[in-house]
């Protein structure tokens, strides 16, 4: 067998593995997937996190995109060193995190350390740039259908009808909303179009990370931490951007145009959020997959706008705008509330199917029942 072959069988075991393991918590009347409460943390985050941003970018007009990325990495480092020594649940997570481990596996993180950099950086410049929010918005929502793309034609993978017309009907409602707001400002559209290039080069990195390795996404989050900061630091300086902070924060309190306790305020909770928010985007993305991580997440956006437009002010809502955000979340909430029902059950009755020719008790296949129907028949 060649060495490609080998390659794409170690592919296809991986993700039948990672597909087939399903982690169930319990609730009070039902149990739930650990994926979807991953997904759906990570959708939570994602909506607070570009809130907090923008208005740490618009309002504050703080644009010091080295400092603000390296007092969140900072932040991350801090704890994933204090959690990785204290709790065990996440050391079982993120696997060896050592000097051997890095020298063998250095390729795959330094490569995301460079491909987190350019995500994140595109994402703050693009924030900045493009000030209409439900324009970014709209912009933004296109890394599905590139998801999809890349899957259906290129990884030739096969999707559900019903998951086609929930893209469709996100994308067509997408367009729709972009109507009313496209104007001459292609600066700001290249902007987005490259943060989503490089948001589904980070996605489609660490899923061909775990599918090679079989690590969990959260080792490559812990050693970017470690590797991301020197570098950041040494940008502050290089950029001069340091020069710009200092004026910044030294300027007369009287003439200021912005709160300091608040700008502190929401440096912080921006910080938190950043780590909740790529921690369960990794959890997420191994439980379920890119696509349908990027499905869910779509149903935030009407969220966001909406949120936007008390926070902000920045949208004028028109009747193409109501009319495309109802059509493309309809089809986020419709992939959603399937998801949903899939990683939801009720009860704690299980069933066992005895293979033949074993009374071996490692050989029974334990199944739970999502419905009733190994009882009705």
């Amino acid at each position: 067998m060649s060495e490609e072959s080998n390659e794409q069988h170690l592919e296809i075991s991986n993700e039948l593995e990672f597909e087939e393991q399903k982690t169930f918590v319990n609730l009070i009347y039902c149990q739930l997937s650990l994926g979807i409460i991953f997904t759906y943390t990570y959708i939570t985050a994602s909506i607070l996190i570009n809130l907090i941003n923008r208005i740490i970018f618009l309002t504050y007009k703080f644009r010091f995109n080295y400092f603000f990325l390296f007092l969140q990495q900072i932040l991350c480092l801090i704890l994933f060193a204090f959690i990785g020594r204290k709790n065990a649940t996440f050391k079982e997570k993120a696997g060896e995190i050592s000097i051997k481990d890095f020298k063998e596996y250095k390729f795959y993180y330094i490569s995301f350390s460079f491909i987190f950099l350019f995500n994140v950086l595109s994402s703050f410049y693009a924030n900045q740039i493009v000030v209409n929010t439900t324009m970014f918005v709209t912009l933004r929502k296109f890394v599905l259908l590139m998801i999809f793309i890349i899957d259906f034609f290129f990884a030739n993978k096969r999707f559900t009808k019903n998951t086609i017309y929930c893209i469709f009907m996100i994308s067509f409602g997408t367009f729709i909303i972009g109507l009313d707001d496209f104007t001459t400002d292609y600066l700001g559209y290249l902007m987005v179009i490259i943060n989503n290039i490089a948001t589904v080069t980070f996605i489609k990195y660490t899923e061909r990370f775990r599918k090679l390795t079989g690590f969990s996404n959260l080792k490559l989050l812990v050693y970017n931490s470690y590797l991301i900061n020197p570098v950041l630091f040494v940008l502050i300086f290089i950029s001069g951007e340091y020069k710009n902070l200092i004026l910044y924060f030294s300027s007369d309190p009287r003439t200021r145009d912005y709160s300091f306790y608040g700008l502190i305020y929401y440096l912080s909770l921006s910080c938190i959020f950043c780590i909740v928010l790529n921690s369960s985007f990794f959890l997420s993305n191994e439980k379920t997959s890119s696509l349908f991580t990027q499905l869910l997440a779509n149903s935030k956006d009407i969220i966001v706008s909406g949120l936007s437009f008390i926070m902000l002010k920045d949208n004028n809502f028109s009747i193409k705008k109501i009319i495309g955000l109802i059509i493309s979340t309809i089809g986020a909430i419709l992939i959603s509330s399937k998801s949903l029902f899939e990683n939801l059950k009720f009860g704690d009755r299980k069933y066992y199917i005895q293979i033949p020719d074993s009374n071996k008790e490692e050989n029974k296949l334990e199944i739970t029942s999502e419905s009733n129907k190994l009882e009705e028949s």
